[in-house]
């Protein structure tokens, strides 16, 4: 019997996620200007965001937000993170920005 590794889709396990509207600030990585966004929700793996524009899947990403109480912060426990985009999803109405989901890869926090 061939044993081999199953995709988190395929058990069905999903990191929870935590609904919050947190600011946020990202970049692709290598830029040096930040973009102001907004949480959406915000996982232990990944976080989805409002953001400025649309982002090409796979982009390498920096992200940068302070912690939600639901996740154990508390003021001025922010974390940032590298990740990779993994998918936009366009609004239906031009007047709303984009979302875009990151995996995050790594993180370091910026608490006290």
């Amino acid at each position: 019997m061939e044993r081999r590794l199953m995709t988190i889709e395929e058990v069905g396990f999903r990191a929870s996620r935590f609904p919050v509207e947190l600011p946020l600030r990202y970049r692709p990585l290598g830029e040096l200007g930040w973009v102001e966004g907004r949480t959406i929700n915000v996982s232990r793996s990944g976080v989805l965001f409002a953001a400025d524009e649309p982002l090409p899947e796979e982009t390498p990403i920096e992200l940068a937000f302070d912690l939600p109480p639901e996740m154990g912060g508390g003021p001025g426990e922010g974390v940032t993170c590298r990740g990779q985009v993994v998918r936009t999803i366009l609004p239906p109405s031009t007047d709303d920005p984009p979302s875009v989901a990151v995996s995050i890869m790594e993180y370091r926090s910026l608490g006290n």
